[in-house]
């Protein structure tokens, strides 16, 4: 099916732009898949830098607190609950003058002798004092620039609770004033629960004391920090977790500038790489493809052999597009001889079937078309080959005035040479016939002449019959053709399973049996080939003689050429769209009975 004006239209397009568009995406994947291996490498050794840094300063830091406090587990709970008062304390001591006194709280809070009950049972305002000192020798030890670091600040946990309260916290270069590190004591760090990092919940749950470091960003403000966790844990109980930040914001912030201006000057090379690539392909490629699609479309419109060879010959490509261009010559060489031979063929084609056409109407012709209709007897056959000329014959002709010859016969194959030999058939028959031969000798001369010259064994079958016409007898003889299908009375059509001898051509010297057939006044004889029986519908189902014999009792005194009608019609009806593949040759004859008054 040709396409339309407007498929062909909707199928153009660039292939150019095509592969420009691929090419735009791979390279988007590649930037897109380069900047985040440079995203991810970066941070991943940025990460293992600062962990191998940091973990030694809060192992360090540690064990520096648990030397200076002995009762870190009763003071953390207290600078949480009591953060106002100790901050004012740690501001405004109440013996700020009192070196003695300043010093009996020094031994008590670093002996190792008192234990949390002993100040616990201390006057509140001592507790208070002792704990405001504590918090001093704490912050003093937690001194960030000791460490020669920036950008980071500390922070105690206390995980024993269901607040998990933020201690204390002292940062450098961070504009965190020591009045904003004092004003942190007990302040929530993740108020809202839904905002605890899983590691923190795994330590107030007793789940892990390991050392951890975790990424933690602050959207609100676009800080981006990195936690580090370091337990402190006595007799296999967290008491709280020491917690450095590191705050990478300004890394976060180089690192997406320089990412920025990475995937700028990629693209800005990969655009220049992408025309290079482009015109490479227009010129390398798309150009020798697009006259090899010229001189076809030019072939198609004036078949011009000539015209697609030179233009073939200037492709000079050394690749693929080379081969094709020499393939496109190979096939409009092919095709042209292809055209020729074809044109040929048809001529060859026509003439044969002019041959053919001829062949048929000489068949027709032998045929006889003027049907009898006498008193005694009418008659009335037909024959539809499968091809263009068939290999079945009927035949009726008169031998004397009181005797008529019936024939009916059938040659294996089909077309041109079962045609020849059904009309050599069909002339013999009769030529033995109206020499005084009776059916059975008719048939064995016919069969001993067909097998004298049979080079392309071909076979015929054939039924015999004379018919008198005073009594209404048949003498015939059946040469393996199919039983006859008779009417008489009121019976109805029933099948005549006669004797059959072998087909015609099939062995020299072959006998044949004669029998006698009564027919009464309205009697009807109906002759057939097999291309009744065996007409084959879409299902692969026969015809069959049960459906003939039920056609032709649907109406038994129809006259012969009606009969013959119907049982073209029921057969064409059952077969439908399936093509016809055998020939189908019906002869029915109907007896009246001879009038005696008439003269022979």
């Amino acid at each position: 099916m040709k396409k339309t004006e407007k498929q062909k239209k909707e199928k153009k397009g660039s292939l150019l732009v095509q592969i420009g568009t691929i090419f735009v995406i791979i390279f988007l994947f590649v930037i897109l898949g380069f900047a985040i291996i440079q995203i991810a490498g970066n941070n991943m050794t940025y990460f293992e830098a600062k962990r191998e840094y940091l973990t030694p300063f809060l192992k360090n830091t540690q064990r520096q607190e648990e030397k200076a406090l002995t009762n870190l587990e009763w003071y953390v709970p207290y600078w949480r609950t009591h953060a106002s008062e100790v901050l004012q304390e740690y501001e405004n001591p109440s013996y700020e003058d009192d070196e003695e006194q300043y010093s009996l709280d020094f031994e008590l809070i670093t002996s190792d002798k008192i234990t949390a009950a002993d100040l616990e049972a201390l006057p509140e305002k001592r507790k208070l004092r002792v704990a405001a000192n504590a918090y001093r020798i704490f912050s003093n030890n937690l001194d960030l620039s000791q460490w020669q670091l920036n950008n980071e600040y500390l922070f105690i946990i206390d995980v024993n609770k269901d607040s998990i309260g933020f201690i204390y916290e002292q940062g450098d270069d961070l504009d965190i004033s020591m009045e904003y590190t004092r004003s942190s004591l007990g302040q929530m760090m993740w108020p809202d629960p839904d905002s605890i990092p899983p590691i923190v919940k795994a330590y107030s749950e007793g789940k892990t004391t390991n050392t951890s470091f975790i990424r933690y960003d602050l959207d609100k403000d676009d800080t981006h920090l990195y936690l580090g966790f370091y337990p402190v844990v006595k007799n296999g109980k967290i008491l709280y977790v020491i917690g450095i930040a590191h705050d990478w914001s300004e890394h976060h912030s180089t690192l997406i500038i320089n990412l920025i201006i990475l995937v700028a000057i990629s693209i800005v090379f990969l655009t220049i790489a992408g025309f290079i690539l482009l015109h490479f392909v227009n010129r390398a490629a798309l150009r020798p493809l697009k006259k090899i699609q010229n001189a076809v479309r030019e072939y198609r419109k004036d078949k011009n052999t000539d015209g697609v060879i030179e233009k073939m010959d200037r492709i000079r490509a050394r690749n693929e597009l080379g081969e094709l261009s020499d393939d496109v010559t190979d096939l409009v060489v092919e095709l042209n001889r292809f055209n020729q031979e074809n044109a040929k063929l048809i001529g060859d084609r026509k003439q044969v079937e002019a041959e053919l056409s001829l062949a048929s109407a000489i068949q027709n012709g032998v045929l006889p078309k003027a049907f009898p209709e006498e008193k005694d007897y009418q008659l009335f056959a037909s024959m539809t080959p499968a091809k263009e000329v068939g290999g079945d014959f009927y035949d009726f002709f008169p031998i004397d005035d009181t005797h008529v010859g019936l024939a009916i016969g059938d040659v294996s194959g089909k077309g041109v040479p079962a045609s020849l030999v059904m009309m050599t058939t069909k002339m013999l028959i009769k030529q033995h016939t109206l020499s005084g031969h009776s059916p059975a000798e008719v048939l064995k001369k016919t069969n001993d002449t067909i097998c004298a010259e049979n080079e392309r064994e071909m076979f015929v079958t054939a039924w015999l019959g004379i018919l008198d016409r005073t009594t209404g007898k048949i003498i015939a003889s059946n040469a393996g053709h199919e039983y006859p299908i008779l009417c008489t009375g009121d019976d109805g059509f029933r099948l005549m399973k006669d004797k059959h001898g072998f087909v015609l051509g099939g062995m020299d010297m072959s006998k044949y049996k004669e029998y006698e057939i009564e027919l009464t006044p309205g009697s009807t004889l109906f002759l057939y080939s097999d291309g009744a029986p065996e007409a084959t519908n879409a299902s692969d189902q026969l015809f069959g003689t049960d459906q003939m014999l039920s056609v032709l009792n649907r109406d038994p005194k129809l006259r012969p050429e009606e009969l013959c009608s119907e049982m073209a019609k029921a057969i064409d009806d059952f077969v439908g769209e399936a093509p016809q593949f055998d020939d189908l040759t019906m002869l029915c004859v109907r007896y009246n009975g001879w009038d005696s008054s008439e003269s022979i």
